[in-house]
């Protein structure tokens, strides 16, 4: 009775647990002792209940924030490096995990005809605003045995206990013998962009550049080259890094450079050429190829777009007489040392211009010093730290003397340039630097000691006893013989000699006439030596069509004689194809680029100073002095 009571108390109450609690406690032994706990269940169910529904609760909603917690932080992408293949031919598949990864190496689906292999995993880490964001990769090589249309169907990857889906994915696949175009064999593997700091300018001002190359394969990649005719372009410095676009991680070369126009109207500058050979993986290897066994080499050759480029010439209006073509944004400071001088003294005047634009376009400002002075050429230096910023000083020194004592100060310096970005002419100002001369000292006649002799001394000295016999004659060492004589052992070498001579000159000429390599050498250096003395006199006259011309004629000779190849065909490209891998550095490398370009570009450039064309004279004979270091083609 008791237990049935209890039960129906229970059940008007609910509650399942309460059930099972009081009939397992009925189900002990002895009346007495089951009624007892029965009693004391029934009084502490109540308490028990409140408790647990409140921590079963307090539970769930812990895990549904981590859930959701995980899920917004936890991004999954999956992409094909491209979408065209051959038969034997394969793609890489990417998955991506951003704020968290896998338990383990998921497992795609299996699609027909289609074979998909783990081919590894990588860690990308990026820093932006400070926040450090690491990505986890996992790459699957896709290969196919027939050709056709493919498509691998979405899948589920489950992180942290949470699925997340991709997106399908197309793959064609062409037969084997089949040739792709270009455009859509390597339009998701590589390309090439050509971007410019500004596309309207002024003639003379120059902006920066850059040819972006993207890829995913690895490869032999060469330095590109770029059309620019009216441009003249600063050597290439480029960096590498990487970049996504769409769904696809690409490896990026950045390559920088200055372009400066010589010439105003509606210019093409491009299309970027970069050539390469693309490592596509064939069926010859599997994804864990050491030895790259299944991995051949394609030629590619891919261009950019070109960039029109709108270049503007100079205004006339308000131009003034002093501007010599300087373009961009400058400041002047202006020294003159000593200001205290006597007549015909030197004084030195130091005009140091620096900024932001085309600093080669800078001239020493002219002095009008009139008969007051005597002066002498300027000498000048250029401080660049960064060629692609565009940013530096250039210092001109020029030392003056005085040739009155009225004279009260240095005339005043002015320098003339125009502003791009303000679009006009602006003229910077120095006024007069007083200077104190002081008439020149009277020259003192020289001083003459004349010496006496006296009388009684030379007396004295013509009585004193006298040799007999002052001069003993001629001293003779008695028994020398002809073998002692130096003379005639040199007589008897002279045929020796002669001999030896003559027979070291034939083996010479045998010597050339076998090696035609070792004659060419020789003639080239005579012939370089003799253009460096010409270009020297050409400089010095200001010859600056003949200089240029006779420049490029003996860049030509030098690199052919070094590379074994006929002076014709050598060109600006033969730098980083040819002459790198025989060990040349990258600032002689870089000095032949720049030889070349200013060759190049002679023919729109104005007219050069003196000590420009002999700058241009060394630095192409400390070139040649490098290029003779290396060993020659073989």
């Amino acid at each position: 009775m008791k237990t049935t009571e209890g039960r129906e108390q229970r059940a008007e109450r609910g509650g399942a647990d309460r059930d099972f609690f009081s009939l397992s406690l009925c189900g002990a032994r002895g009346e007495g002792w089951g009624e007892g706990l029965r009693v004391s269940a029934q009084v502490a169910a109540p308490l028990i209940r409140p408790a647990r529904i409140f921590f079963t609760r307090l539970l769930g909603v812990v895990g549904c924030l981590l859930l959701l917690s995980s899920a917004h932080a936890v991004t999954f992408s999956a992409a094909l490096d491209r979408n065209t293949i051959r038969v034997g031919e394969q793609a890489v598949l990417t998955l991506r995990f951003d704020g968290g990864q896998p338990s383990g190496v998921p497992r795609l689906p299996d699609v027909p005809n289609l074979q998909i292999q783990f081919a590894g995993q990588s860690q990308q880490i990026s820093i932006v605003n400070g926040q450090r964001t690491a990505s986890l990769l996992l790459n699957y090589a896709v290969a196919a045995s027939q050709p056709g249309d493919y498509t691998i169907p979405a899948f589920n990857v489950p992180i942290a206990g949470a699925p997340l889906p991709s997106q399908p994915l197309a793959l064609k696949v062409h037969p084997a013998a089949a040739k792709l175009p270009d455009t859509e064999a390597f339009r998701q593997l590589t390309f090439v962009k050509l971007r410019a700091g500004k596309t309207n300018a002024f003639v003379g001002e120059p902006f920066a550049l850059e040819v972006r190359l993207y890829y995913t394969l690895g490869g032999e990649i060469q330095m590109p080259s770029l059309r620019g005719d009216g441009f003249t372009l600063t050597p290439f410095q480029h960096q590498q890094g990487q970049e996504q676009v769409g769904n696809v991680i690409y490896r990026v070369i950045v390559f920088r450079t200055v372009a400066t126009p010589v010439k105003a109207g509606k210019l093409a500058l491009g299309p970027a050429q970069c050539a390469f050979n693309l490592h596509v993986r064939t069926s010859g290897g599997d994804a864990f190829d050491l030895f790259n066994r299944g991995v051949r080499a394609q030629a590619v050759t891919i261009l950019s777009d070109p960039l029109a480029i709108d270049v503007q010439p100079l205004p006339t209006e308000g131009r003034p007489a002093d501007f010599n073509g300087a373009v961009g944004n400058f400041q002047m400071s202006v020294s003159a040392s000593p200001v205290d001088v006597a007549v015909g003294d030197p004084v030195t005047v130091r005009v140091q211009v620096s900024g932001r634009g085309a600093l080669d376009g800078v001239r020493m400002p002219s002095l009008e010093f009139g008969e007051a002075f005597k002066s002498y050429p300027a000498s000048v230096t250029t401080e660049m730290p960064d060629p692609l910023s565009m940013t530096g000083t250039r210092k001109f020194e020029q030392v003056v003397q005085p040739q009155s004592g009225e004279v009260r100060a240095l005339p005043a310096i002015s320098f003339s340039f125009f502003d791009p970005d303000a679009r006009a002419y602006r003229t910077l100002k120095q006024p007069a630097t007083p200077l104190r001369v002081r008439a020149a000292p009277a020259a003192q006649a020289p001083t003459i000691v004349m010496t006496t002799t006296n009388a009684a001394t030379a007396a004295a000295a013509a009585t004193e006893l006298v040799h007999i016999k002052p001069h003993l004659g001629v001293l003779a060492v008695p028994g020398a013989g002809a073998l002692r004589q130096p003379t005639w052992w040199a007589l008897c070498g002279v045929p020796f000699v002669l001999w030896l001579t003559l027979l070291t000159r034939r083996k010479q000429a045998e010597r050339l006439a076998n090696n035609p390599r070792l004659r060419r050498r020789r003639e080239v250096e005579k012939l370089v030596n003799a253009g460096l003395a010409e270009l020297r006199q050409q400089a010095a006259a200001a010859q600056t069509e003949p200089f240029f011309a006779n420049l490029f004629r003996l860049l030509q000779e030098q690199l052919g004689e070094r590379l074994d190849l006929p002076a014709s065909a050598i060109t600006e490209d033969v730098i980083e194809e040819r002459v790198k891998p025989l060990g040349a550095d990258d600032s002689t490398r870089q000095s032949l680029h720049a030889l070349f370009q200013v060759c190049n570009a002679a023919r729109y450039a104005p007219v050069r100073e003196t000590s420009e064309l002999a700058k241009l004279t060394e630095q192409f004979a400390a070139a040649v002095t490098e290029l003779r270091k290396l060993e020659g083609s073989r």
